[in-house]
């Protein structure tokens, strides 16, 4: 296994244990929408291809959510919206990674 697939995997875990809290509902909507932000911010340019296009299509829904339902307009989701999206991120990602980890048991 060479080192550039151990960092990708690395960083994939990371948005995986994020969404995972977030799609066990143990932490909000809030804290999930910027703490997805600042993993992309940071470590997305170290994602392979595949696990780099389920992070880009959360990231459309991260960006459309807005809690404030005062000022949410046809735009925008609300939290329970963000986590059905991140309920399918999270088993696309888990797709992905099973296929990496065959390919790599050959």
């Amino acid at each position: 296994m060479d080192h550039s697939y151990r960092s990708g995997t690395a960083h994939a875990s990371r948005f995986l244990f994020l969404i995972a809290q977030f799609v066990d509902r143990r932490i909000p909507a809030e804290f999930f929408s910027a703490q997805f932000r600042e993993l992309q911010n940071t470590q997305s340019t170290y994602l392979d291809a595949d696990v780099s296009s389920v992070i880009g299509m959360l990231s459309v829904d991260v960006g459309a959510y807005l809690g404030d339902v005062e000022i949410r307009g046809v735009d925008y989701i609300d939290s329970e919206q963000l986590w059905l999206a991140a309920g399918q991120a999270f088993r696309d990602l888990m797709t992905v990674q099973s296929e990496h980890f065959e390919r790599e048991a050959g």
